[in-house]
């Protein structure tokens, strides 16, 4: 009978941690083998793009070359650190099909749907598209777009209305979290002129969804390059900047930034290290030179571990 009422409180004490330990994508790589990126709980992974000042992409950087700061935690011992071109993409593209954005949205469809048909994809990238307009965002394909059905949808997208545009890039991580693992980096290109019309979750909602991912968001204004700038060109800009993502100007050259998007993704590097002992919750991230000042860097500036990272 002793036995038997040990062998039970052992069970409940096995139930009672497996439902406080967190799952969280991001953070774990459950059977993985040892090369993974992502192994324990305990480990942050940190995705980064390395420049120097003329903004040419560094290709040769090793982890000696940089540092963390996580939280005023200086890390200089990574776990693992390697090239992001060994990871396969998964990437969500989001097209402002409002009415605020009618006149570039043909123009912009055209070019996404020879983007998704004519690019040299891994054979593990994913790809979805997702248009907002309207009371809500659609989800046009998810995951495998680089076909004809995908092409047909785009063409026949029309503008609709409002803008949510905060509910889509809600939704587009909610999309990337369905399919996230140790391996794959999650990223976004986002065409809008950046202004919020119906959304139900706000800014601090999409950021913190996308850091905790670590999902990229690459922003390219749709707004007339010959209207008065906005506030939304500051939203795009935040967003890009604060998950080390790039932000377009109005006016360039649709084609050419999209394949300076999958240069850098291609081109950035991954890393990971033993989360600081300190207290759950908001940590600030910044990557540091170590031995060449003149290098710059973009990745995401915050993560949260309270319950995933």
């Amino acid at each position: 009978m002793q036995r038997s009422t040990q062998s039970r409180i052992a069970n409940l004490l096995i139930a009672l941690l497996m439902a406080v330990v967190p799952c969280s994508c991001p953070l774990f790589a459950a059977d993985q083998p040892e090369y993974t990126l992502r192994a324990t709980a305990n480990e942050v992974r940190l995705a980064f793009a390395a420049s120097d000042r003329q903004g040419h992409v560094v290709k040769a950087l090793r982890s000696a070359d940089v540092a963390v700061a996580d939280n005023g935690s200086i890390i200089r011992q990574f776990s693992s650190f390697r090239p992001a071109s060994e990871s396969p993409l998964d990437l969500v593209i989001l097209l402002d099909a409002s009415d605020s954005v009618e006149s570039q949205i043909p123009q912009e469809i055209a070019t996404v749907r020879n983007f998704v048909g004519d690019s040299a994809w891994g054979e593990h990238d994913r790809v979805s598209i997702l248009a907002f307009g309207g009371l809500r965002p659609q989800l046009l394909c998810a995951r495998n777009c680089t076909g004809e059905t995908a092409s047909v949808k785009l063409s026949a997208l029309r503008a609709n209305g409002l803008t949510p545009l905060y509910d889509a890039l809600f939704q587009a991580s909610e999309l990337l979290k369905e399919t996230c693992d140790a391996e794959s980096r999650p990223a976004m290109i986002l065409f809008s002129d950046g202004v919020d019309t119906i959304s139900m979750h706000g800014v601090s909602d999409v950021l913190e969804a996308a850091q905790n991912l670590q999902a990229a968001i690459y922003s390219v204004n749709s707004r007339s390059s010959i209207s008065a700038p906005s506030k939304g060109d500051a939203v795009l800009d935040y967003f890009a900047g604060s998950t080390g993502g790039l932000s377009f100007a109005p006016g360039q050259n649709v084609k050419e930034v999209l394949r300076t998007v999958v240069e850098d993704l291609h081109s950035g590097y991954v890393l990971t290290y033993e989360l600081p002992l300190q207290l759950t919750g908001q940590h600030s991230v910044r990557i540091l030179p170590t031995s060449d000042p003149r290098l710059q860097f973009r990745a995401r500036s915050a993560y949260n571990d309270s319950g995933g990272e």
